[in-house]
């Protein structure tokens, strides 16, 4: 059973017979002028919205990119330093212990599914959210968003306002790394970023962004999509589309890796079970626990 409520499934079918299919991202009542960052939610105003340098600053020497596989249950966190880390979706529950940079959420059914978890977030966190997840949040309570700093993911082949585009369009040249098979990256997440299905590499298009010396994967398992996030219930886990595009997120983050050696950012993944480590992406042990005796 989908996690989006009836009616925006409704929405989303419409959106798509009139040939809008990513208007639904917004409509009804969330309104971005992207110009000057003012966003409004049913004609009143909600928020102004960040460039991401005002969130994720430039140089830093370390920034960790965290997801939510399984293999966050066996790392310890505490060892990376305050405000560090973009923690993604379910991996906000993380703030409780550590200081993240940031919280990133691109899918509308993780609000739908996980919106206490997202209210419950100290204010002094900034998020990082799609057209989408800023729409279903503010749908459940625009209260959690007042007071908060906000950049927005947008989508660079389906722009916020502005009609569909492809990748090879040559207006999109000066934004993106091109590599193989019609893979591309973003390096100016202000004017979007290329989706892939996984939160993570549009996390990892923001990281590169931003030129840390280092940049840490965790969580990022992609070896084990059908099992349970470390946040969640055997019983219960929410479905993923990961499997089924799995060759070109490890596409993606083959180009990330490319991009961040051209750059002279040490990109290493601190998942032991991760299928980066198979694309040349090395392990780092850095939150792995010390040997038992």
């Amino acid at each position: 059973m989908s996690d989006r409520p009836f009616v925006r499934q409704l929405i989303r079918l419409a959106a798509r017979l009139t040939g809008r299919p990513h208007r639904q991202d917004i409509w009804p009542g969330l309104a971005i002028d992207r110009a000057s960052g003012q966003v409004t939610w049913r004609g009143s105003q909600l928020l102004t919205l960040l460039p991401f340098a005002a969130i994720v600053p430039q140089g830093m020497p370390l920034m960790a990119v965290v997801g939510s596989g399984p293999s966050v249950a066996d790392q310890d966190l505490t060892r990376l330093p305050p405000r560090t880390a973009i923690l993604l979706n379910g991996a906000a529950t993380l703030a409780a212990t550590i200081q993240p940079l940031a919280v990133m959420v691109e899918d509308e059914r993780f609000v739908f599914r996980h919106m206490a978890m997202l209210a419950n977030l100290p204010r002094d966190i900034p998020l990082l959210l799609s057209p989408a997840a800023l729409r279903a949040m503010a749908e459940r309570d625009s209260d959690v968003l007042k007071g908060r700093r906000v950049a927005l993911i947008d989508n660079l082949t389906k722009p916020v306002n502005q009609p569909r585009r492809k990748l090879s369009d040559p207006a999109l040249d000066a934004v993106l790394a091109r590599g193989a098979n019609g893979v591309a990256l973003s390096h100016d997440p202000d004017a979007g970023v290329v989706i892939f299905g996984t939160v993570a590499l549009s996390a990892v298009q923001v990281a590169l962004a931003a030129k840390p010396d280092r940049i840490l994967l965790v969580g990022i398992d992609l070896t084990n999509a059908a099992a349970p996030r470390f946040y969640e219930a055997a019983t219960k886990p929410a479905p993923s589309g990961i499997v089924a595009g799995l060759d070109r997120i490890l596409s993606g983050f083959a180009l990330a890796r490319d991009s961040a050696r051209a750059n002279d950012i040490m990109m290493t993944c601190a998942s032991p079970v991760s299928a980066l480590l198979d694309i040349e992406i090395a392990y780092d042990p850095q939150l792995s626990p010390p040997p038992k005796d």
